[in-house]
């Protein structure tokens, strides 16, 4: 029985699978890493009231003197430096970043400010600062013992920046996960191969899944293709290769073998060492989509269909899911609205994930399929050059231009 989509996402969130372990890591080399642990602010940030302006301290109960008789200027502090206690009727030139001295509690900006015979006075059509204007007070960006990341947070170069400030200098983060990849079929080809009659198709489904694996910070591990066999009673290379995968890897992937065929042993394999949580998703492409968890060591295992298209959508949607569980977060597909310029029809009643061209226009995502080949799960050049997947709900076949679609952007677009 075919599920939904979101039944068969939501059942990889929940299943009971073997989670990734951690290792500690020096924070420069964590660039897309997801963190294993809670870090928290040690300590207030600034430490101290700092001048966000270039400009003049001062208290602001001489706001009277500033505007008239002006302020006795002492000298300047520049940023790193600890200045000594302002006396009343005085003022400090600070910079960006530069310490506040004790006594003032106000800041006239370089540009408002009148300098002469070193007393400071405000210009005539300057605006009267606010007392604590321009002064980034302690604890400002964040206070000791604040939960500033949280487990399960991916490593962007903000997060370098901020646990640089933090002298975070080790970090536990989640291992890279093991993908593990077994393509079948005796009519594949590999790269650089002579086909020995027209009938043979290129094996690109391993190129495609390992640098989709590297993409998302994973390491491929990937098995030369094997034949389309299996014997219940002696192992073939088929689950030999399986069960090494199985061994060596935190995830498998099994390509082709997933559908009614005669020759479509992989699902005989995958069931006979793993438990079914489903086999067949009411989507487009992607049907004969299959996840399963080995009964001993409880790793998942995503059966994708042969075709390049599809197995390339079915792994881009349902291993976003599978590392969530891994790493214990809860992610689901960014969708975004996109405008349809086109018209669209589906030929059967299924959830749909179609290959469109998108551009921006005005600010507003737009969409169409004027350049895409017919809608079948073989084309892989579909998911070329600035592609988004328009998802086209089930039950409705006619889309019209104007139409706003959910889209799930591709690789071409971020």
């Amino acid at each position: 029985m075919l599920v939904s989509f979101f039944d068969a996402y939501e059942s990889i969130l929940k299943s009971n699978i073997k989670k990734l372990g951690s290792e500690r890591i020096i924070f420069s080399n964590a660039l897309n890493r997801i963190l294993s642990e809670n870090i928290y602010a040690k300590e207030d940030v600034p430490a101290c009231a700092l001048s966000s302006m270039d400009g003049y301290a001062f208290c602001f109960k001489d706001l009277e003197k500033l505007k008239t008789t002006g302020l006795k200027i002492l000298g300047s502090n520049p940023a790193g430096n600890i200045p000594s206690a302002l006396p009343e009727g005085c003022a400090l030139k600070v910079f960006t970043g530069s310490m506040i001295p004790k006594g003032s509690d106000t800041i006239l900006i370089i540009e408002d400010a009148h300098v002469e015979d070193n007393l400071l006075r405000l210009k005539d059509d300057a605006k009267i600062p606010n007392c604590y204007q321009w002064i980034r007070q302690r604890g400002d960006n964040y206070q000791k013992g604040d939960l500033l990341l949280s487990k399960g947070s991916k490593i962007t170069p903000f997060e370098i920046a901020l646990l640089a400030e933090l002298n975070q200098v080790f970090i536990q983060v989640y291992q890279r996960p093991r993908i593990g990849v077994l393509v079948s079929g005796d009519e594949l080809v590999e790269v650089g191969e002579i086909k020995d009659n027209i009938a043979k198709v290129r094996s690109s489904n391993p190129h495609l899944l390992s640098a989709m694996i590297e993409y998302m910070g994973a390491t491929a591990i990937i098995k030369e293709n094997v034949r389309d066999e299996f014997n219940k009673d002696c192992p073939s290379r088929l689950e030999s290769s399986f069960l090494e995968l199985l061994d060596e890897c935190d995830i498998i992937l099994t390509t082709g073998g997933m559908s009614k065929g005669d020759f479509d042993f992989t699902q005989e394999v995958i069931k006979r060492y793993a438990t079914t949580i489903f086999h067949g998703v009411n989507i487009k492409p992607g049907k004969p989509a299959l996840f399963a968890i080995s009964k001993v060591s409880n790793k998942p295992i995503l059966g994708l269909p042969g075709n390049p298209n599809a197995t390339g959508v079915v792994f881009f949607l349902f291993s976003k899911a599978i590392l969530a569980n891994l790493t214990d977060q809860k992610i689901y597909p960014k969708k975004l609205l996109a405008k349809l310029t086109s018209k669209l029809s589906k030929t059967d009643s299924r959830l749909e994930f179609r290959a469109c061209n998108i551009s921006i226009n005005n600010g507003i995502y737009e969409i169409n399929q004027d350049t895409k080949k017919a809608n079948t799960s073989a084309i892989i050049n579909n998911l070329c050059q600035n592609t988004a997947l328009a998802i086209l709900p089930d039950g409705i076949n006619e889309f019209y231009p104007g139409d706003m679609l959910e889209i799930i952007l591709l690789y071409s677009e971020g």
